[in-house]
């Protein structure tokens, strides 16, 4: 669906708010990435869930014929990966630790990208520390698992993510990642995640794009993210840090990075009436910050915005000024 004009947009919020937080928006529009060349191999999570339609003749799905997403596999139905030799990854759902194990033994190294999509049953993951040329790993939905694996025993990994893992809150194995360029964990379903740091993510260097939902971080500290100076897209709540640790970001990171979280304000895409009937269709970032309606609020917007660049300023003048 093409973006709505500019101009349009501008009118609709006002013409006071900075240029960035419309380029932040529009550029999440993928209207030039519904025509691009479909990928050879995935080499990016993009590839692997691409933004056209149909199935890359690369990518294999195995799923267990009973149970909808949520079945079991059986060892019978895994098996039909045996036909497909010319696969280089794959979506599988619904494996246990024992079913698991076999997967990457028989068929693992075949893969460079694989989707382990409804298995909350595995509860080691260790066996993917023998796929050396693994490329991309996706999890979502695990019961069991209280840890990684050590990553660095997969060099060519470069993109990772693990969402609505119950028992995994402590970060400490993405230290080893050091190939990482993508890396994307939290909620994806529930807000339930509690995660104890994110200070291990400050090894990363080559991490391009990083994405994350939780319900709370343990330590409360944003400033493990402003050593991530390399980032292209970053995608975190606009609510779990206050105004002045989001404009401490902004201000330690390029202004390159695409992340409607490091803007004073972003356009809701899907404007909603509150109980007193007005349409709200604009929110502030920082925590506990409201939804507002752009004209009506115009004012009390117009006042966010400023004090949020007014405190990258002052964080910009002075390096070692912490946030609150």
């Amino acid at each position: 669906m093409p973006a709505e004009p500019y101009d349009e947009v501008s009118r609709q919020v006002g013409d006071w708010i900075a240029e960035q937080v419309f380029q932040a928006e529009l550029e999440g529009v993928v209207v030039d990435d519904l025509a691009r060349e479909m990928a050879s191999e995935p080499r990016c999570f993009r590839d692997v869930h691409p933004p056209y339609r149909g199935v890359p003749p690369w990518l294999l799905q195995v799923f267990p014929e009973t149970g909808g997403g949520g079945g079991r596999m059986t060892e019978r139905e895994l098996d039909v990966i045996a036909e497909r030799p010319d696969a280089l990854a794959v979506r599988i759902g619904g494996l246990d630790q024992v079913i698991f194990e076999r997967f990457v033994t028989r068929y693992g190294r075949q893969f460079l990208a694989i989707d382990f999509y409804k298995c909350p049953l595995i509860t080691d993951l260790s066996p993917l520390e023998d796929l050396p040329g693994l490329r991309l790993v996706e999890f979502f939905w695990n019961q069991r698992a209280a840890r990684l694996w050590d990553l660095s025993q997969n060099p060519a990994l470069t993109g990772l993510r693990f969402r609505d893992f119950n028992r995994l809150h402590d970060l400490e194995d993405l230290r080893a990642g050091a190939a990482l360029r993508e890396v994307g964990f939290g909620d994806g379903m529930w807000s339930k995640a509690v995660f104890e740091s994110l200070e291990p993510l400050t090894v990363l260097g080559g991490l391009r794009s990083l994405s994350f939902n939780a319900k709370r971080i343990g330590d409360g500290r944003i400033e493990p993210l402003g050593e991530l100076t390399g980032l292209e897209e970053l995608d975190i709540p606009t609510n779990m840090y206050t105004t002045g640790q989001l404009a401490w970001l902004r201000a330690r990171l390029p202004d390159s990075v695409r992340s409607r979280s490091l803007a004073p304000v972003y356009l809701v895409r899907e404007p909603f009436v509150d109980g007193r009937g007005r349409v709200l269709d604009v929110r502030l970032v920082g925590k506990g910050k409201p939804f507002l309606n752009s004209v009506a609020d115009k004012a009390r917007i117009r006042k966010h915005v400023d004090g949020f660049w007014q405190l990258v300023d002052a964080f910009r003048r002075d390096p070692a000024l912490r946030p609150d």
